[in-house]
Parts: structure tokens; C-alpha cells; sequence
């Protein structure tokens, strides 16, 4: 989240004007997507402009100009930020599974709670969703985050784990998050949470009943010779 210096190395980087140097201007940029953060938590994102950024973090307009081109590049910059944080608990998920006869539900349901966790803790992120269709950079953002989760998805197939058979594993990644993706957009226009959680509920049942076409189809030949023993 915002509050911890810049990092060059992360792509989020590239959407800044001017990349910060000095501690100084560091602990600026800081203050502005803090503030843009707060103002996205406290109101609609459609009415907040630079000026308000500007003046919730206590620097001259300008200063937002100089790293950012307009407020949908602060909104992409905010939204690739939590982007990294849900892919890091994707891959924690996936790293602590174990190839393994329906192991690949366990590991589904998982990942779809921690992120629902994640998301009830960021109302941020259901906000910048919202403004998705009319912002080209949030836009291009949230396509980057789809292929991102997506790749993993299929290495982890094509290496033969979830026991994935009869389909193309970048096909199949690609629906998967696709499916999840609508799902989460159309949550984002939710404000009850209990129905919040009985839709990722129904979300769980929606992507086990596709996964469980291509995944551990069959049981492993020694669960078979476990059985017959």
C-alpha cells in the first residue's frame, strides 16, 4: 500500500512522469497516493480531482502533475498497488498446495477467501472498479492483472499439477480468472455484506463446476492401486 518508498522495479513504476530520487520527494509522492487513497475510501471516484488530492496531501497541484498525467493515473497506480498484494496471496495459496486427488478445490476455495478478505478490507479497490470502463489506464491496469494471474495459472497446469487433462491450460486460465473477474466487478456495486459473501460463495460453486472439467478428472494411478489393495 502506499506509505513505503517507490520501488523502480515494480512495473507500476513506468505510469509515473517523473520517477522520485530524493527521500524528500519519496516521502511526496507517499502523500499524494495516500491521499488519493483516503479520498477514493470517502467518496465517489468519478468527483475526485487533482486539486482535491493535492490539497488532502498538503502540496501544490503541481506537484501531482509532476508524477502523475491526470487522476485515472493515480487510480492506476493505486490499483496495480493492491493488484500486487492479490497476486501475492494467489501465489502463497498455490505455493502451499500439494498436488494431491481434488486437492484443487481446497486450494480454489482458499484462495477465493483470502481475496474476499482482502477486498471487504480495501473498499478502495470497489470503487476504482467501478470507474474501470471509463478510465483507458485503470482499464489496461486490470487487463495486465488478468494475464498476470492467468500465466500462473497455466504454468502450474502445463507442469502437470490439479492433474489438468483435455483442454489448452492458457485457455482455461484465461476463463478462470474471467469468471472471476465479472463476478468481483459486479460485487463492487454490493453494499450489503451479507450478500457480498453469498455471492463469493456462489462464485466457489461457479469456478469448481468449470475447473472440474479439466482438473483431476480421473484419481491418480496410486490412488487406484491404493483402493484396489
Amino acid at each position: 500500500m502506499p506509505g513505503t518508498p517507490a520501488n523502480d522495479a515494480l512495473p507500476r513504476q513506468s505510469r509515473l512522469r517523473d520517477k522520485p530520487q530524493q527521500r524528500r520527494a519519496r516521502q511526496r509522492l507517499d502523500a499524494i497516493l495516500n491521499a488519493a487513497e483516503m479520498l477514493v475510501e470517502d467518496m465517489e471516484a468519478e468527483a475526485i480531482t487533482t486539486n482535491m488530492i493535492a490539497d488532502r496531501a498538503g502540496v501544490p497541484v503541481s506537484s501531482v502533475y509532476r508524477y502523475f498525467k491526470n487522476v485515472s493515473a493515480v487510480f492506476a497506480y493505486l490499483f496495480e498497488d493492491l493488484n500486487e498484494e492479490i497476486i501475492a496471496v494467489i501465489e502463497e495459496c498455490l505455493a502451499k498446495s500439494q498436488p494431491g486427488w481434488d486437492d484443487w478445490r481446497e486450494v480454489t476455495g482458499m484462495i477465493i477467501m483470502r481475496l474476499h478478505l482482502f477486498l471487504m478490507e480495501n473498499p478502495g479497490y470497489w470503487k476504482l472498479l467501478l470507474v474501470m470502463q471509463t478510465s483507458h489506464e485503470l482499464r489496461e491496469a486490470k487487463s495486465v492483472m488478468i494475464s498476470q494471474v492467468a500465466d500462473m495459472l497455466s504454468a502450474r497446469w502445463r507442469d502437470g499439477l490439479d492433474g489438468f487433462a483435455g483442454g489448452d491450460p492458457d485457455l482455461v486460465a484465461r476463463f478462470t480468472v474471467e469468471i472471476f473477474m465479472s463476478i468481483e466487478t459486479r460485487c463492487a456495486q454490493i453494499r450489503d455484506p451479507k450478500l457480498l459473501s453469498e455471492m463469493f460463495a456462489e462464485l466457489v460453486k461457479a469456478l469448481e463446476a468449470y475447473l472440474s472439467l479439466y482438473l483431476n478428472k480421473v484419481p491418480p494411478a496410486d490412488a487406484g492401486s491404493e483402493t484396489a489393495g
